[in-house]
């Protein structure tokens, strides 16, 4: 069912017979973290996350995740590509795996007490593991979701590496993130505001102004502390996924797509390819 997070040699009864690593369970949910020296904070993040869930349910409410038109869309998003086998990396709570059509689900997060509100929730193999050292098999996921998780990854090389060992061949890697706008970004928004319905050059030169001479902004209002923060833009997210072996087939957000249900400017979704071979 598992292996090694760290050798990928097939666990028995949570013992691994080539690097003689012995792991735990918590309320019968398997602690499958690396024992690799450069993964050993991941501990410490796990029980910050671990005091986040017990301060209540719904944690991500006020960014929008927990909404059923939220779940809906995403649902149809995701439904769109052939998936028997799925795989959510950083399930939280469950509200987007209790929805996904899967003959098998499983479930990565760093969590204890996340995972036993997701388990309550939908069927599954849940399990509190990074993304950068999985505790599966290679390929063997159609489909793999994170959603606010490529921003928190301890080390981003080792994390897609692993995401795309245990993809299918052709199958596909969802990730949702909070990003930076660039300055760019910014004007093209402001744009319609100042010059429709009709021309207005000379306010819209004073608002540049203000913006050249502004500090960078934050990703989100709305944002939860979390113990790593790595910033990406737009364009960034996407030549992430891009140098590490995947084929970006969509990238989604609101400046493009108005209608669709996020809340929040900053919030990108990039839908990445497997491709055969």
């Amino acid at each position: 069912m598992y292996v090694c997070p760290d050798c990928k040699t097939a666990l028995e009864d949570l013992h691994c017979s080539v690097c003689q690593s012995r792991f735990s369970s918590v309320d019968e949910i398997p602690i499958l973290l690396s024992k690799r020296p450069e993964f050993q904070q991941a501990r410490e993040i796990a029980a910050t996350y671990d005091s986040l869930y017990k301060g209540g349910s719904n944690v991500w409410e006020a960014m929008g995740r927990t909404t059923d038109e939220f779940r809906k869309y995403f649902t149809t998003l995701l439904n769109q590509f052939p998936c028997r086998s799925f795989l959510e990396i950083g399930c939280g709570e469950g509200g987007l795996l209790a929805v996904v059509n899967a003959e098998e689900k499983a479930a990565v997060d760093l969590s204890t007490e996340a995972i036993k509100i997701a388990r309550c929730k939908t069927q599954g193999r849940f399990s509190v593991a990074l993304a950068e050292a999985l505790p599966f098999d290679a390929d063997q996921f159609d489909l793999i979701l994170s959603v606010g998780v490529m921003e928190h990854f301890v080390d981003e090389q080792r994390a897609f590496q692993e995401i795309k060992r245990v993809l299918k061949p052709g199958g596909h890697f969802v990730s949702l993130i909070h990003v930076r706008l660039t300055f760019l970004d910014r004007v093209a928004l402001k744009i319609p505001d100042f010059f429709f319905p009709r021309p207005r050059p000379i306010r819209f030169a004073r608002w540049l102004g203000t913006k050249l001479s502004a500090q960078p902004e934050e990703t989100s209002a709305n944002s939860i502390h979390q113990p790593i923060q790595r910033i990406y833009t737009t364009r960034s997210g996407k030549s992430c996924f891009e140098r590490h072996g995947f084929r970006v087939t969509d990238v989604l957000h609101t400046r493009k797509c108005p209608d669709l249900p996020l809340r929040d400017i900053h919030v990108v979704i990039y839908v990445g390819r497997k491709d055969q071979g």
